[in-house]
This record gives C-alpha cells, sequence and structure tokens, in this order.
C-alpha cells in the first residue's frame, strides 16, 4: 500500500479531522536517458519505487506512448513537456495517481533544458513539485587541464543562473519538492544554493555516506564514473521518512525515490484576554 491510498483509508476510518498522520508522499525522479531501449527495466524500476508522483527527465514522444499506455493502470495523470525539439534529451514527464493542477514549464534561461513544474494535493495542503535538468558538464575530447578546469567553471556559471530561475519560481510559503537531474555533486553550485536557501537534501539526510552511493555511472576507461548527481530536495514543511536509490532502469541514471512526510503545523497561539 502506498502513501496516498493509505491517506484516503485513513479518510473513511478516522475521519477528515485525523487525517495529519497519514500525510506523507513518496516522490520519484528518474532520468530515463533519451536513448533508452530497455522500457522493460524501465518499468520494473518504476514499480520499484512505489511512488505517488514520479518525475521523468529525458523522456521523448515515443518514451512517452510507451510509458503512458503501460502505466495508465497505476499512474491515472501522464503529462509531458519539452522545448523547441533542439535536443533529444529535453523534455520532461510527470507520471501520478494525484491529478495535477498548474502544470507550468520554464523555457531555459542559462540552461538547455529548463524546468517542469506541477501542484497536487494531499488531503487540505498543496505541494509545488518542481522537476529541472541542469546544463551537462561538456569537456571536448582530447582537452587539457586547462580546457577542462574552464569548461567546469563556466557550466558552474550557467547552473548557478538556472537555480536562481528555479528558486525565482518557488513560493516559500508553499510545500516545495525540487528533484531532477542536477548534473552537479553535492559541493558544487546548485545543490549548496539550494541548501543555502532552507531546501534539505532528502537522501543525504537519511544517508551519511550520501556521496559515495552514485546515481549516475558511465564507462569511462580506464575506470568508469559513477557520481551522485541526481537529487531530491525539500522545504522545510516536510521532513524524510525514508530515501533510496533504485539500481535498476535501463539508463545511465538510476531512480532515486523519498517518501516525505508533513511537519506538523505550529498550533496558532490562543488569543489573550484581560
Amino acid at each position: 500500500m502506498n502513501c496516498v491510498t493509505f491517506f484516503y483509508l485513513a479518510v473513511l476510518v478516522l475521519g477528515a479531522g485525523d487525517v495529519a498522520i497519514a500525510q506523507s508522499i513518496r516522490v520519484a525522479t528518474f532520468n530515463v536517458n533519451w536513448g533508452n531501449r530497455h522500457g522493460d527495466q524501465v518499468l520494473a524500476a518504476i514499480a520499484a519505487s512505489n511512488a505517488d508522483i514520479l518525475c521523468l527527465q529525458e523522456t521523448t514522444p515515443q518514451s512517452e506512448r510507451f510509458l503512458k499506455q503501460h502505466l495508465r493502470d497505476r499512474y491515472f495523470e501522464f503529462h509531458a513537456v519539452g522545448h523547441q525539439g533542439a535536443y533529444a534529451a529535453e523534455r520532461f514527464a510527470f507520471a501520478s495517481q494525484l491529478k495535477p493542477r498548474d502544470l507550468t514549464f520554464h523555457p531555459p534561461q542559462a540552461g538547455l533544458f529548463g524546468l517542469y513544474a506541477a501542484t497536487f494535493s494531499l488531503g487540505d495542503r498543496n505541494i509545488r513539485v518542481l522537476s529541472l535538468h541542469l546544463t551537462p558538464f561538456l569537456i571536448p575530447r582530447g582537452s587539457g587541464l586547462r580546457d577542462a578546469m574552464g569548461a567546469l567553471m563556466a557550466t558552474e556559471e550557467k547552473h548557478r543562473q538556472e537555480i536562481e530561475a528555479v528558486l525565482a519560481a518557488v513560493d516559500q510559503n508553499v510545500p516545495t519538492i525540487i528533484v531532477g537531474d542536477f548534473n552537479s555533486l553535492a559541493s558544487f553550485e546548485a545543490p549548496r544554493r539550494l541548501i543555502a536557501a532552507g531546501f534539505i537534501d532528502s537522501f543525504a539526510a537519511m544517508h551519511a555516506d550520501a556521496d559515495t552511493q552514485p546515481t549516475w555511472r558511465w564507462p569511462t576507461r580506464p575506470l568508469p564514473l559513477a557520481l551522485r548527481i541526481d537529487y531530491i530536495f525539500h522545504s522545510q514543511h516536510f521532513r524524510t521518512v525514508s530515501s533510496e536509490i533504485i539500481q535498476q532502469g535501463g539508463s545511465d541514471h538510476f531512480p532515486v525515490v523519498s517518501e516525505l512526510e508533513f511537519v506538523p503545523l505550529s498550533p496558532r497561539p490562543e488569543p489573550h484576554v484581560e
């Protein structure tokens, strides 16, 4: 039983006044890789996530048709968007059991892909979810150390501008979850900026060795690259109950899933009467 199903059962059994205990939700992010031909593995990884809201990056019109067809019994809502078709990796999708509102695509500013946002309701609370895909590091083949460092610094500057655009789209009063492929280590600009803005790295909150657990790997020589570059960040309206990396999916990325629950609202002070 997932969190959303449990929530609605709690409404029936306990009554609307007592459902705060059930206000948790599972959110997953998964860069499926636009060239992925392993649809069965993608579906298996999605099933393993048991997510209520699934945020996908690098979908294509073809993979979106496949996913919509095969997920429709579990994810009643499926919405996808792209920009101008300039990049095969530019598209996003939401699959969810909850009906999204205010679906908004923010076109890329400094970067390549932009971000996709939606509002979901759980009980009487609204949740804003932003799925992003930051510009990848592009180091020309055969580059020396100086060229590689220059490319790193240029990409970090793009990430700084991209993450500022993300924060500009956030309403601090609304519970917010920011997920996606950051193409960034935890010590780099974009994750550090979100933490400075008060957001919590969900996986790191549950795993002291978070940065030793990769979400992306690439078969470089002599040693393959394996890095944690996919994240689920949440505002302080939530706390993380659990978070895991699902090591399957047929992509160069692994899905990351977190179960989040609302932090209880502080009671309003009683009016003082003399």
